[in-house]
């Protein structure tokens, strides 16, 4: 089985796990926009949130909790089931119709349309069985298959001293590659054996 990791700005993932932690806001993200979903049969249907730290969305953050979220930013903070995926559109004619409960996203309407580059398909990812880590981890302790050669230690460093132009190789394998996730994904990405 494949879980997820998605990548995800610090207002957002405050929005997404204020209230499990008591937080007094009047908001609360329960749907994940994305211009994509993972249709990999082996998904587990496990999402881990990896909080980004982009400085524009934390200080978005109400001043009272910033002192708070700061150990969540560059971590990966916790955990969601996606019970299901909807779709729908980011146009004018279409936006109202698919985010009529902005409670849901906590996005507006145009920053729907926006996100969707004016008509493009989105997928809301309904977040459920919401579970936050006591200590958040690092994105060091999670693996991922090594065809993204970019993102792996091991292979990165193989490709700059022997110009290989990507991991195949069985022997770069069996030296030790082991598959690390380095950098966050864009948007997610799938992790193997968690």
């Amino acid at each position: 089985m494949k879980s997820v990791l998605i990548s995800i700005q610090s207002y957002y993932v405050f929005l997404i796990i204020a209230k499990l932690l008591g937080w007094d806001i009047p908001q609360k993200k329960t749907e994940e926009v994305r211009k994509d979903f993972p249709k990999d049969a082996a998904w587990d249907r496990r999402v881990l949130v990896y909080c980004s730290k982009n400085s524009k969305s934390f200080n978005r953050i109400p001043e009272k909790y910033q002192p708070l979220m700061e150990k969540f930013l560059g971590k990966v903070v916790g955990e969601f089931v996606c019970d299901y995926v909807r779709k729908g559109r980011g146009d004018n004619a279409i936006a109202t119709y698919y985010n009529n409960n902005q409670e849901e996203t906590c996005l507006t309407d145009q920053e729907l349309i926006m996100y969707a580059n004016y008509g493009k398909p989105l997928y809301f990812w309904h977040i459920s069985d919401l579970k936050i880590y006591d200590n958040p981890k690092e994105l060091g302790e999670f693996k991922r298959p090594c065809d993204y050669a970019n993102d792996c230690c091991i292979c990165k460093r193989a490709i700059y001293e022997h110009s290989i132009p990507n991991c195949f190789t069985s022997e770069l394998i069996f030296e030790g590659c082991d598959n690390s996730i380095m950098r966050p994904p864009q948007s997610w990405c799938y992790l193997e054996g968690i």
